[in-house]
């Protein structure tokens, strides 16, 4: 019987040409199945699934028997990549996600040979890197290789979010104690450590690898609890972090807790909102009602998904709790597991010198936080920003730490240009669905990605574009001549405000003064679509971050990583992500003249804006973001793992443990370190003396 294979369209066929020129490209789902026949001889078979039909292409890999077999699977590999994309390529099809696999024969080969692990692992990361369609690992069972792939695109396909284009797997948490399954419970594979250690800088490597594997020699467990599993810069924080200590072997956990919007109103507009000082209405004071609504809802959490008989908390020896929404299960840690280290991570602003002044909202809430609950941890972790470290935190428990991002994720990988073009019709899609404008491929734009919250200053950002678009106008600049402005951003399951903003900001811009440039005005509330943003980002001319408080963006990092000078308030941590006059424009907070006339010398004066983009490509500038990265944030991280940790010391030390108030931090070895508010990777990068 003669194979089936993919049809190939001749790029001259009306439909390509056609397709080449508007259309948004077909998502679809493949699934490819290997069976290992005989010693040189791999079947191999790809399934595409659109959701409705299957198509199937059928093949023979016969291998050169004299190279290794390795190198074998790197030809095949080749084969495959080249024979999909081909196919997608002349349908206008989008390969969102793919699923590979072999029989259980070909699995005991491998099992047999482990050196063709890596081959496979490298199928799956070319997917990601040269396909950009999420790639995933699974055993698969049929009567035939065909029905082997049509199952696995079957099953990437429910995997997935398919009415959100973007390659980004459905958020799985544990019913069961409401653990993140990060990328599939690991079934997504879209990087290696190798391609961690390319992008990081030979000493920050050599210490993950060695920290990593004192984690592992001493079996230490390692846990993260927040709020929500998806939206805002810490959910994506800890799937890189969950991503690369699973790819090192370190036994660490990510929990959230079981959504409530009522609480969730009070976690973002009682607690985030009061301590960024965003708002003085007395009617977001604490209640009693809303301490006991949010207390009863942690301590449910923690008794039902994280309790006594859940092996979670009670075998942990670290426990690291971002920001304060699930803050009130500390004493409940406590006393389940009294060895365990607790850190608190603060990822906001907090304005100390409100939560300093007595009866003000932010001294009443952060006197009910730190005497009830965060007082309770041995560390406060907290952005490199003193004004940020609220009062009653001895410094010599605290530690500073940076946001950051990963390189590798769909927020950041390389694009290449078929794709920004494929991406940019879906955000005009998008844009279009909600009545705004799209992207113009034939003009610049400037672009805000931040949520619709109310401390991102998006009218300022509005009120910018109108003053550089009436200077553009004034020295002669024809309309369509001048760029555009994008304010787009994901949204976040514990945020109730980014609807209300998004609304107030669709009505700015039907004022008077502003009604001439809305058609020129993007404003979209994007899916979950981390590559969305990454090739918006990628397109523009420059960024901006109008933030008025802001703890640590990495919006600004990553515009950075992409060479997009960034034109920002001095707020929060953003002064230490951006040198003035080098990599971006620092302007007081509330001065849109000021970011009006930096938009215009950055867009009239070629050499000006030039000069920045050539000290962002830098190597400088490269080993300078670093800090901001994954692996680097995992340094500081396990450090603080293998110091604090009891396990693999002596047993002594835990039962040692002073009863009383330190000056300090007690560490795992019996010490007593005092942090004095210094960044962490000083303790790791050169040794402290205490």
């Amino acid at each position: 019987m003669t194979a089936r294979k993919f049809s190939i369209l001749e790029t001259g066929s009306p439909r390509y040409v056609l397709a080449r020129k508007r259309a948004i490209g077909q998502s679809i789902y493949m699934g490819v199945a290997l069976s290992h026949v005989t010693e040189g001889q791999i079947e191999w078979a790809c399934s595409s699934y659109d959701g409705n039909e299957f198509d199937t292409h059928e093949d023979v890999f016969i291998a050169d028997t004299s190279v290794p077999k390795a190198r074998q699977l790197e030809k095949l590999n080749d084969t495959i990549i080249r024979t999909v994309r081909d196919y997608a390529n002349s349908h206008n099809y989008r390969i969102q996600a793919v699923c590979i696999g072999c029989d259980e024969k070909t699995a005991k080969v491998v099992a047999d040979h482990p050196e063709l692990q890596d081959p496979i692992r490298s199928m799956c990361t070319r997917f990601w890197f040269d396909l950009d369609a999420a790639p995933c690992i699974y055993t698969l069972r049929g009567i035939s290789l065909t029905e082997e792939a049509a199952s696995a695109a079957r099953k990437v396909y429910d995997w997935f979010t398919p009415q959100f284009p973007g390659s980004i797997p459905r958020i799985a948490v544990d019913p069961e104690t409401n653990e993140v399954l990060v990328d599939m419970d690991g079934h997504c594979h879209m990087v290696d450590l190798k391609h961690f250690e390319d992008t990081t800088d030979k000493p920050t490597w050599d210490k993950l690898l060695q920290l990593a594997d004192q984690c592992k020699q001493r079996k230490l467990k390692i846990l993260f609890f927040n709020s929500t599993p998806q939206g805002g810069g810490v959910a994506l924080m800890r799937h890189a972090t969950i991503r690369l200590m699973r790819l090192l072997g370190v036994d660490c956990r990510w929990f959230v807790a079981k959504p409530n919007p009522d609480v969730f109103v009070i976690t973002k507009r009682k607690f985030h909102n009061v301590f960024q000082g965003v708002t003085a209405d007395e009617q977001y004071r604490l209640r009693q009602e809303d301490k006991d609504l949010w207390v009863e809802w942690c301590e449910q959490n923690f008794d039902h998904y994280w309790g006594k008989g859940k092996d979670v908390v009670e075998s942990a020896d670290v426990i690291i709790m971002d920001d304060p929404q699930v803050s009130a299960i500390i004493p409940r840690i406590r006393a389940l597991n009294p060895a365990a280290r607790i850190i608190y991570r603060s990822h906001i602003e907090i304005r100390a010198d409100l939560a300093s002044v007595p009866g003000s909202m932010q001294h009443d809430l952060w006197d009910f936080l730190w005497s009830g609950f965060i007082s309770k941890t041995d560390m406060f972790i907290s952005h490199p920003v003193a004004g940020f470290i609220p009062p009653r935190v001895p410094h010599t428990r605290v530690a500073l730490m940076p946001a950051a991002t990963d390189e590798l994720d769909g927020l950041n990988k390389k694009m290449s240009p078929s794709d920004l073009e494929y991406y940019r019709r879906v955000f005009n899609r998008v844009a279009e669905d909600q009545g705004s404008p799209g992207i113009d491929g034939e003009r610049p734009y400037v672009i805000q990605i931040a949520r619709f919250d109310p401390a991102k200053g998006i009218p300022d950002v509005v009120e910018a574009y109108r003053d550089f678009r009436e200077q553009l106008t004034n020295s002669g600049v024809e309309d369509d001549q001048q760029p555009q402005l994008v304010l787009c951003g994901h949204g976040s399951i514990d945020d109730p405000d980014g609807t209300v903003v998004y609304e107030q900001v669709i009505q700015l811009l039907s004022q008077p003064e502003y009604r001439d440039y809305a058609k020129d005005i993007c404003v979209a509330r994007l899916p979950a679509s981390d590559q969305l943003l990454c090739a918006i980002l990628r397109g523009s001319f420059c960024a901006l971050q109008l933030s008025h408080r802001e703890g640590f963006e990495v919006k600004v990092t990553e515009s950075l990583a992409k060479y997009k000078p960034v034109i920002a308030y001095r707020s929060g941590g953003i002064p230490l992500q951006i040198e003035d006059g080098k990599t971006g424009i620092l302007v007081e907070r509330g001065n849109t003249k000021g970011v009006a006339n930096a938009l215009v010398r950055l867009y009239t004066d070629t050499g000006y804006y030039q000069d920045f983009v050539n000290e962002l490509r830098t190597k400088e500038q490269d080993s300078k973001r670093q800090q901001y990265f994954t692996p680097f944030q995992s340094v500081n991280w396990l450090y603080l793992a293998t110091e604090l940790a009891y396990k693999g010391n002596d047993e002594a030390v835990a039962k040692n443990r002073p009863a009383g108030e330190i000056d300090g931090t007690y560490m795992g070895d019996g010490q007593i370190r005092q942090w004095d508010a210094r960044y962490v990777r000083e303790y790791w990068q050169a040794p402290a003396k205490n």
